[in-house]
């Protein structure tokens, strides 16, 4: 039975071997048929596994997993190392320096040249603060060969300040003499026969410039930006002279100032009278001149990081004689690069300026009593003048913390610029001397290029110089008289450890022409006018040297050398200055 179910399975296994070769035979003779196999077939499907993840609220709060840290010990080896320490300089100072209530200075010196000053005020005060000042300075003049050359200068001022909540009223009386000699001829014994012989002592060869006059100023001290700030001041001088003319200056000026948001809105306002009566002598009338100046410069500025931009005008009516009305733009720019390192600049600007008796005898001593102008009929000098315009642009900037500069260049042109003339003085029909000063007004282009550098360290070395190119172009006289075509000023200051202190300065001065003027006649049509003779006035250095040796903090020795060089230079024409003059002296602080 066995093995009849064996040979059965034989033969099974057998006939389906042979059926699927005859079809792998078929397949490979025969493609692109169609087979059918007929047979029983039951897939089957494993069970899977499968997993629930819906999801199923929580109702419990979750633990807060415990956190743990652990330190793992690290040792960090540093190696030694020595450095060399620089020595650390100690300075203990108070936390705010004594000051002194009086300070006096006194010398002497060549050519009988005496010195004295005073100071004296109430330190340091939260409410008010006064003080006096009081100055003299005088020499015996000591030039050979020409007139008598003796000088003083005396000041003297007073003020009291009294400080508000939001407001500095200050008042300040100021006195100030000046005696000069008209020694500006040639002196021999024919001319001093002559003086004698008219009756002409020392004191009709001087002249004497007394200035009395006050001021008043109020100040606002706002910390608040957004407020009208305010500088309003009234100055009065009354000034005159030996020959007996005076003039009275009254002066009110105010700064107005207000800042909104990154622009300030703001002008000066000025109001300037002027009574002036010049008396001639001879039995002429006397010259009078009254005129008023009223003037206004408004402008708006706005400042930004790197620049700043300011525009106004100058408005001014002027009643001097006759009524005129002036106007002049003013504007400044300027954009700073890399910071503070360089600062180009540009601008343009213009105004009326008061002319007196006061600021030609400022400048000039040496004038007529009365001053005249250089003409035939010698009308009075008095006239106002002005900027019309200077326009200029420039570099500035600092090269390092201790080094800065600037370089700019200027053309302007100045209407009625007073220039100064030597006059002649008859004291007979044949003996003149041309010691006394007229003025010419000329229309003035000036081109201006100059140089500053400055350098200062530790505050113990101070140097500065600077350099002025001159270009003029009168329109009518031939020469721009007594002005310098170039000007160069050095300075100096040295602090050895407030010890010893050394100053230097020096003075260039190019040369410059001068002229004498003379009334004469034309030729052809007889009539009269003024003529000017030329004159050559020699370039000069001026040299100054000055040490102070403090002996105590209260007490000191002083030592000034004026013109150390010794040139007999002439600023004005006919006018030559003192060769060295030495003088020497002591300060006390009390």
């Amino acid at each position: 039975m066995v093995e009849r179910i064996a040979r059965t399975g034989s033969r099974i296994v057998l006939g389906v071997a042979m059926m699927w070769g005859a079809t792998r035979a078929m397949a490979q003779t025969t493609p692109g048929g169609e087979y059918y196999i007929n047979g029983i077939f039951n897939p089957v499907i494993a069970d899977a596994r499968k997993q629930d993840l819906r999801p199923e609220p929580i109702d419990t709060v979750l633990p807060n997993t415990p956190m743990t840290y652990d330190m793992i010990p690290v040792r960090g080896e540093v190696p030694a190392r020595v450095d060399s320490i620089e020595a650390a300089k100690l300075n203990i100072q108070l936390a705010q320096q004594r000051l002194y209530k009086g300070f006096a200075k006194a010398g002497f010196g060549l050519y009988v040249t005496p010195l004295a000053e005073l100071y004296f005020d109430q330190t340091r005060n939260k409410k008010s603060g006064y003080g006096v000042h009081y100055k003299h300075f005088s020499s015996a003049g000591g030039l050979k060969d020409l007139g008598p050359s003796a000088y003083s200068f005396n000041q003297g001022d007073a003020f009291y300040s009294a400080y508000l909540k939001e407001h500095e009223v200050t008042g300040r009386l100021m006195y100030d003499r000046r005696r000069v000699s008209y020694y500006g001829y040639t002196s021999n014994d024919s001319i001093k026969d002559v003086l004698e012989d008219k009756d002409l002592d020392k004191d009709d060869r001087k002249q004497v410039y007394n200035d009395i006059g006050f001021a008043a100023r109020v100040r606002s001290l706002y910390p608040d930006s957004t407020k009208l700030a305010h500088d309003v001041g009234l100055e009065v001088h009354n000034y005159r002279n030996l020959t007996g003319s005076n003039e009275t200056n009254v002066r009110l000026d105010a700064r107005l100032g207000y800042q909104q948001g990154h622009e300030t809105y703001g002008g000066k306002v000025l109001i300037d009278n002027n009574a002036y009566r010049g008396v001639l002598g001879g039995g002429l009338q006397d010259d009078r001149i009254n005129g008023i100046l009223i003037g206004a410069e408004p402008c708006v500025s706005t400042r930004g990081d790197k620049y700043s931009v300011k525009v106004g005008a100058g408005i001014f009516l002027d009643s001097q004689g006759e009524t005129t009305f002036h106007f002049y733009p003013q504007a400044y720019l300027d954009y700073h690069l890399f910071g503070e390192i360089l600062v180009p600049y540009a601008g343009v600007d213009g105004r009326r300026i008061r002319n007196n008796f006061r600021s030609l005898t400022r400048e000039n001593p040496w004038l007529h009593g009365a001053p005249l102008m250089a003409t035939v009929d010698h009308r009075s000098a008095i006239r106002n003048y002005s900027l019309m315009y200077d326009i200029y642009g420039g570099l500035r900037g600092n090269v390092s913390s201790d080094i800065g500069f600037d370089v700019r260049v200027s053309a302007s042109r100045t209407k009625d610029w007073p220039l100064y003339v030597n006059s002649t003085t008859m004291i007979d029909s044949v003996t003149a001397i041309g010691d006394r000063f007229l003025v010419v007004y000329d229309d003035v282009k000036q081109l201006d290029i100059s140089g500053a550098l400055t350098y200062s360290h530790d505050e113990h070395i101070d140097l500065t110089g600077r350099i002025d190119v001159y270009t003029y172009t009168p329109s009518y006289q031939a020469e721009p008289w007594n002005l310098p075509p170039y000007k160069l000023s050095l300075g100096a200051r040295y602090d050895f450890r407030d010890k010893l202190i050394a100053k230097f300065e020096a003075q260039f001065l190019g040369a410059r022409k001068g002229a004498r003027a003379y009334a004469a006649t034309n030729g052809i049509t007889g009539e009269p006018y003024m003529a000017f003779e030329s004159h050559d006035l020699k370039g000069y250095v001026d040299l100054y040297l000055g040490a102070e040796y403090r002996y105590t903090k209260r007490f000191s020795l002083f030592l000034d050398v004026s013109n150390l060089s010794a040139s007999k230079y002439e600023r004005w024409y006919r006018y030559p200055v003192q060769r060295v003059l030495l003088v020497g002296g002591a300060t006390y602080a009390f």
